[in-house]
């Protein structure tokens, strides 16, 4: 290999970070442009095994990752809408995509720290971006929430997003800025912690007006557990509050309005029509348990062969659950791939957290809790939604979060194996 050209890739591979960032973010703007950004992220792993002499390094979702790839010709293969599904595809190889493109770039803390400070500052834009993206109509559950604010919003962008997917986007990224808030303060520097400061009271303010009650109520549980993790006793308290004042309301309301109180929205109503959802979901499941129905599917396969008694045709998207929506569009071993690489990375987060306790270590502390947080984010709310999946533009970044996991966690075992040969020595 001509010494130049290697170097030339290797100058190459040490920006794709930036590149495939910026690519991924413009397709959230234009689904045009996912096939553009994986044949990119594609050539610069030709780039990275011409100037590194590796495709990419390995991790331990490559197992999981891989049988989530071997399900795409499936999905693919069965599905009635080809276009869209095609367009989910893209966008879950990009998420893959940039999974990868993280391990291989960060490799240092440094590196690690200039990205936890690029997800906060995404956390802005989209804070901005929700203010003239976001369809606000219907938003009259909180009382306390005036809906003359609404009405000073106004949709500037020809595909509007839902509150409840800015809700659910923002949730994920809030637990990275709030561990750093409790473990890290005094040892960021000024800029870091006004990205901090920025991103937390933007995106709660963001959250409280989408007024997802799934986003909200988890946001509410990920703060208390947060609180438990530093202070135990603090957090004790305030989970015993919560307990009680749960108990009350359930005493008073009784299960059924309690249910529908925190979990209603303005889609799907109450508990009911969450139920006669998920029913469909498990109609396809059964029939068609290992290939799935296709990816972006759900709403046509739903009025087609499951129609809704409560729903009117083309009103469901999908499945409002993020298990339930994943093996309805890869089938079993598609669950399987997510849900293994899903506890691996909640794993490697515990073990960042649990095993970075020198005082030198706060900040990766720190990390370790805001991803394993978010990693719980991420399935609470998924429990009665699925907007971190498939059909939504932002869901690549679920796979970079793993990415930092993952890479965090690899620089745990390089530093521990280091301290172990220094000991030998």
């Amino acid at each position: 290999m001509p010494p130049t050209l290697q170097k030339i890739a290797q100058f190459l591979s040490s920006i794709e970070i930036w590149i495939v960032s910026i690519l991924i973010g413009i397709s959230f703007l234009s689904t045009r442009t996912l096939p553009w950004v994986v044949f990119v992220i594609g050539v610069f792993w030709l780039i990275r095994w011409v100037g590194m002499g590796r495709l990419t390094l390995r991790t331990p979702l490559d197992l999981p990752a891989g049988l989530i790839i071997l399900m795409i010709p499936v999905t693919m293969w069965v599905t009635m809408l080809p276009d869209i599904s095609s367009i989910q595809v893209f966008r879950l190889l990009s998420g893959i995509g940039l999974f990868y493109t993280i391990i291989n770039w960060t490799n240092t803390e440094k590196r690690q720290r200039l990205l936890v400070n690029g997800l906060l500052t995404a956390g802005i834009g989209l804070c901005f971006f929700a203010l003239f993206s976001v369809d606000w109509v219907g938003r009259s559950k909180f009382p306390l929430i005036p809906l003359e604010l609404y009405s000073r919003f106004h949709v500037l962008v020809s595909d509007s997003v839902h509150p409840n997917v800015m809700a659910g986007t923002l949730l994920i990224l809030l637990p990275i800025a709030f561990a750093a808030l409790l473990f890290s303060w005094k040892d960021l520097r000024w800029y870091e912690r006004l990205l901090i400061i920025v991103m937390s009271s933007g995106s709660i303010g963001i959250i409280f007006l989408t007024q997802s009650r799934g986003a909200i109520l988890t946001l509410a549980i990920v703060l208390v557990g947060m609180l438990i993790a530093r202070w135990r006793r603090v957090g004790a308290i305030v989970m015993s509050a919560v307990i009680v004042g749960g108990i009350v309301l359930v005493t008073k309301l009784g299960i059924d309005r309690t249910l529908n109180l925190l979990i209603a929205n303005v889609t799907l109503g109450g508990i009911d029509g969450r139920l006669e959802v998920w029913s469909r979901a498990l109609y396809m499941l059964r029939d068609f348990p290992f290939s799935g129905i296709g990816m972006g599917t759900f709403t046509t396969i739903a009025d087609t062969f499951y129609p809704f008694s409560i729903f009117t045709a083309g009103s469901v998207s999908h499945a409002h659950n993020l298990f339930l929506q994943i093996t309805v569009d890869l089938g079993i071993p598609g669950l399987i791939g997510w849900l293994s690489a899903l506890m691996i990375v909640i794993s490697g987060a515990w073990s960042i957290f649990r095993k970075s306790i020198s005082p030198k270590d706060k900040w990766m502390r720190s990390l370790g809790l805001g991803l394993l947080f978010s990693q719980i984010a991420l399935v609470l709310h998924g429990m009665t939604d699925s907007v971190t999946w498939g059909m939504v533009r932002p869901a690549p970044l679920v796979w970079g979060l793993w990415g930092l996991a993952i890479a965090g966690f690899s620089s745990l075992q390089k530093k521990e194996g280091a301290e172990t040969a220094d000991q030998h020595d």
